[in-house]
């Protein structure tokens, strides 16, 4: 059982990081097996700028159990540094969405949404031993906290909620970018925090309501 890695080759520009995209994939790989089985998930690396963060030129995305694509922007300034810093992080990230998925979950809601990526971050913690959050997850002061979770409190049970706006930001809305990501990292960081002796990787196909 395995990351089975696929990178697409009709454009040449991925092709000066075929060996350090298999090298982290790798690492990701053994790293995650210490913890918790896998499973045979294919990990489609192809050049796609349009969806990558312009912070590192890397972009994930896991739409079920077994399969996550990666969109990568090899032109990005910063992502030859990146690849090597950011993408191992990002990749147990996905990986944790991706055997998340094999719990069936009877309708999304923006709680099970902020959840499911504040676990998925803590998961790529400890498999990276990463010292600290990414950006998304500390995308918000306090005060913005207090506020915002008051506010997505309002939403939390309505699958019809609006994920580009909690998790991307809408100033008609008044959200912040990344709100979702920092209040779903938080709401899990205070179980792990209560519970010591828990670690995120044995917390995958937790209900949502757990963390409430």
């Amino acid at each position: 059982m395995s990351l089975n890695i696929h990178i697409l080759s009709s454009s040449k520009d991925l092709t000066p990081f075929t060996k350090v995209l298999k090298s982290v994939a790798k690492s990701v790989e053994l790293s995650i097996k210490k913890l918790i089985p896998l499973g045979d998930i294919d990990v489609v690396f192809y050049n796609n700028p349009e969806a990558t963060l312009k912070e590192s030129g890397i972009g994930g995305f896991t739409p079920c159990a077994n399969i996550i694509f990666f969109s990568l922007d090899p032109k990005n300034p910063n992502f030859k540094q990146e690849v090597e810093r950011e993408l191992p992080f990002q990749l147990a990230h996905e990986v944790n969405h991706a055997i998340r998925f094999r719990t069936p979950i009877p309708k999304e809601t923006l709680f099970e949404a902020m959840i499911s990526e504040g676990l998925a971050d803590h998961f790529a913690v400890e498999v990276t031993k990463r010292k600290t959050p990414p950006a998304w997850a500390t995308a918000l002061t306090n005060t913005q906290k207090r506020d915002l979770v008051a506010k997505a409190s309002k939403e939390w049970n309505l699958p019809t909620y609006d994920h580009h706006a909690w998790f991307y930001g809408s100033e008609k809305k008044k959200i912040p970018r990344w709100t979702a990501y920092t209040l779903g990292y938080d709401l899990v960081a205070i179980y792990l925090q209560k519970n010591p002796k828990i670690k995120a990787s044995k917390l995958v196909s937790s209900e949502a309501s757990l963390f409430a």
